[in-house]
């Protein structure tokens, strides 16, 4: 394949790494909106195609109710974290996860259209399922609904506010390609390998997802220790080495990537400073944004 090979980061905390905090030595709160316009600019630099903000429920990454003194502890709301960097970058894309299982559909999408407004063009989101017994306490609700159950309502939740931003999904199995396939423009994927790569495109295909575009999550790390409960590929290597994997999946059918850096205030830069350029060698990677572009049209997905 030829062309622009899209590139993405997704920002976590400190960094996807548990305890990122410890390898952050300047840790500026990650409560303050200067802390994500930083990342944002760092990702911008680098020509980006976009970055994506996580979220959910609970105070750690965990999805558990209780606290584990190694990780960090509490999460801005992911939105409000995009509406904030919005101002302050020019180009690069913003996807917030966004919660719906117990949220209602009007205030999601006010959320998300008022982030399209003030970026331009340039938003997404990623509709996150709540399937735990503690995160529907949280909302007073005793009762958790089957994964059919919550799938179905969030494909409801998802087409009753449908604009103009683009929709991603993060999926790990067959069910929820299936989601993406009939909710969304874009799919996340955490492959293993090649083989997994080849099998988890051909299960896309065969629920009727030929028309999403595919981006691999990939977990990175320099510096800092590897995390082996990621659920995406964990790379740890050269830059040189990470442009190979990029473009040998790009060549099994990939269309792009999402990298999830083990601490941010190293391995963004990194990414930026060290990966970014071999691509741009290679003929793979803009050397300049286009103006006026739309996150829907950079990443290549219709109305």
């Amino acid at each position: 394949m030829t062309g622009h090979l899209p590139v993405a980061v997704a920002l976590e905390g400190y960094g996807w790494h548990p305890e990122a905090w410890r390898h952050t030595p300047n840790r500026e709160s990650v409560l303050r909106g200067p802390y994500w316009s930083g990342l944002a600019a760092t990702a911008e630099r680098g020509l980006l195609d976009f970055v994506t903000f996580d979220d959910g429920l609970t105070p750690q990454r965990r999805r558990r109710p209780e606290i584990d003194p190694r990780w960090l502890a509490g999460r801005p709301d992911a939105v409000l974290v995009a509406s904030r960097v919005a101002p302050t970058t020019a180009h690069i894309g913003l996807v917030p996860v966004a919660g719906v299982t117990h949220a209602e559909p009007a205030q999601v999408s006010r959320s998300i259209a008022l982030l399209d407004v003030i970026s331009h063009g340039r938003a997404g989101w990623q509709p996150r399922i709540s399937s735990t017994a503690h995160e529907a306490a949280l909302f007073g609700r005793r009762a958790v609904a089957s994964p059919d159950e919550l799938f179905a309502a969030a494909s409801e939740f998802v087409d009753a506010i449908r604009g103009r931003a683009v929709v991603a999904a993060l999926a790990h199995n067959r069910r929820v390609y299936e989601f993406a396939a009939t909710s969304a423009d874009l799919v996340f994927i955490t492959p293993a390998d090649d083989d997994d790569v080849r099998a988890i495109l051909n299960e896309i295909t065969e629920v009727g997802g030929r028309g999403l575009a595919v981006y691999a999550d990939v977990f990175v790390y320099t510096t800092s220790p590897a995390d082996p409960r990621s659920d995406a590929y964990v790379f740890s290597g050269s830059p040189q080495e990470l442009v190979d994997l990029l473009l040998r999946w790009n060549s099994l059918g990939i269309n792009g990537f999402r990298l999830r850096p083990s601490v941010n205030d190293v391995d963004l830069a990194w990414i930026v400073d060290e990966v970014v350029p071999l691509l741009q060698s290679a003929g793979r990677f803009r050397d300049a944004y286009a103006e006026a572009e739309t996150l829907r049209s950079r990443v290549g997905v219709g109305r």
